[in-house]
């Protein structure tokens, strides 16, 4: 009879896990953007497209898009098996996101139980930074799952039932991170995780040299290809120190504001509201909870949500300077389990006693569907936002498609980008920069096509309006004589606006 009964069981969670998993599936099918959209994406994709035809050069890169192999190698895999397109491009972000609700249910399953685990896999399903990451390449597409498979591989090698696969374990812990690391270097707070929580712990110190020892494997390999490549070993690390400048020069408002994340995180900022949902709510009053009840099941998942937190929110880019890193709404994404876990820890242990124990479903019930219903709508707000700003750069491109003669002047470095990815990387664009327009007289450009977008026009990157706009940007609704307008395109917002032009 008892094996009958642990076959029900196993039958039962079984059939919860798949049932998780197709409404996951359902979901980022529903709001599929398309693998590459938002201008890093792009970087990442040109990169990749290089890797995959052969044409990728250390000595030509630089910024540091081209140095995150964990989502390069991937993606050029997909485009040399696949071609270049939308489909190709998410295939790796879409199954990750999709295996990563697998893993979470597993940790959640051991550090808590299969209730708790379902509904961490439920959160998860309907989280909108997974919906919305899980079809756009990124290192955010890359680091929730090798943040699980680190803390997972960590897990199981404190299982007392291994004896000698520990070390295997602890070393695959350790590489987890060191891959992580490769996607966004930041990930490196999860190493911090695991050697403070061990630490606590009163463990064995010899353990957490095999997991350094795993981290170093991924680094000490990607250094020596620097070497053999460049003669330099440090060449992302000298890269990388350039982006203090760009941090220092355009993002301060952000990396500067130590109330940038507590703004968004708690929904006092719409598009935080719509990115993240309540979740965070649930994941403090988790926190909150846990330390009431004293639950040491939740040290794990509180170093693994507190500790990345203060490295994103105090963390520094430069020492020297002492510029803060910069802050971004996906950046969350590496501390999305433990999130999931601790929110589900609350829903499920809060309703147990008193008055509320009486109406246990109900509360839930309500709690899931108001949750299911706002995360939806703002994965929906998000997801058009996302189109809308894609829109003109795939108008262009469609008209591109038909022109043999592309030769095109733009004014913004997004452009360029933007157009070989939608026209497969074709040799034959040339691209010129829209400043000699002012050094030139317009009408002597002849046989070209220009670009006017309404977005760049008028305002940076980050929507900040220039002090003194460009001398081009007049002839966005008045070109010169020789200049046929071939597109007008209305964009949603109107900054999406963008016409045309061939120069005769």
């Amino acid at each position: 009879m008892s094996g009958i009964r642990h076959f029900l069981v196993t039958e039962h969670k079984r059939s919860i896990v798949i049932a998780i998993i197709f409404i996951a599936v359902v979901v980022r099918c529903i709001f599929f953007s398309g693998g590459i959209r938002g201008s890093d994406a792009y970087a990442y994709a040109q990169y990749a497209y290089d890797i995959s035809s052969n044409s990728y050069h250390l000595g030509n890169i630089a910024d540091h898009f081209g140095f995150r192999y964990t989502v390069l190698i991937p993606t050029a895999i997909s485009y040399a098996l696949f071609g270049v397109n939308d489909v190709s491009s998410a295939i790796f972000p879409f199954l990750l996101s999709i295996l990563n609700i697998l893993i979470i249910l597993k940790i959640g399953e051991k550090i808590y139980d299969f209730k708790t685990a379902v509904v961490a896999g439920i959160f998860m399903a309907f989280y909108p930074l997974d919906i919305l990451t899980a079809s756009v390449l990124g290192p955010d597409s890359f680091t929730p799952i090798l943040s699980s498979l680190a803390i997972l591989t960590y897990l199981i090698a404190i299982d007392n039932d291994l004896k000698n696969k520990t070390v295997v374990y602890f070393c695959l812990s350790g590489i987890m991170v060191g891959i992580a690391m490769g996607a966004r270097e930041t990930s490196i707070f999860i190493y911090g995780v695991l050697v403070f929580f061990h630490i606590l712990k009163r463990c064995k110190w010899t353990p957490l040299l095999w997991i350094t020892l795993g981290l170093g494997i991924p680094v000490i390999v990607e250094m020596t290809f620097y070497y053999i490549s460049e003669g330099n070993a440090f060449l992302r690390t000298e890269i990388l120190d350039q982006l203090k400048i760009l941090i220092k020069n355009d993002y301060q408002e952000s990396a500067g504001s130590l109330l940038y994340y507590p703004k968004i995180m708690f929904g006092f900022e719409l598009q935080g509201l719509a990115t993240y949902g309540l979740i965070w709510w649930f994941t403090v009053a988790g926190l909150l909870f846990a330390v009431v009840k004293k639950d040491y099941r939740n040290l794990l998942p509180g170093i693994w949500v507190v500790l990345p937190f203060l490295g994103f929110e105090f963390g520094v880019q430069s020492f020297k300077e002492m510029i803060l890193v910069s802050k971004s709404y996906n950046y969350l994404a590496l501390i999305t389990p433990p999130a999931m876990l601790l929110s589900a820890y609350f829903l499920t242990n809060f309703f147990n006693r008193g008055y509320f124990a009486k109406h246990k479903p109900l509360y839930i019930t309500a709690i899931f569907m108001c949750l299911v219903g706002m995360n939806l709508y703002g994965t929906y707000r998000i997801y058009w936002n996302v189109k809308d700003d894609a829109a003109p750069y795939i108008a262009v491109a469609n008209y591109f498609k038909t022109e043999s003669h592309k030769e095109i002047y733009v004014h913004h470095g997004r452009w360029p980008l933007f157009l070989k990815y939608f026209l497969r990387y074709d040799p034959s664009l040339q691209f010129r920069d829209m400043e000699t327009i002012s050094e030139n007289v317009p009408d002597k450009i002849r046989n070209a096509y220009v670009i006017m977008h309404q977005r760049y026009l008028y305002a940076d990157v980050r929507g900040r309006l220039f002090e003194k706009q460009p001398d081009y940007a007049r002839y966005m609704n008045d070109p010169p004589a020789n200049w046929e307008q071939v597109i007008s395109f209305k964009g949603r917002p109107t900054y999406n606006d963008v016409n045309l032009y061939y120069a005769r």
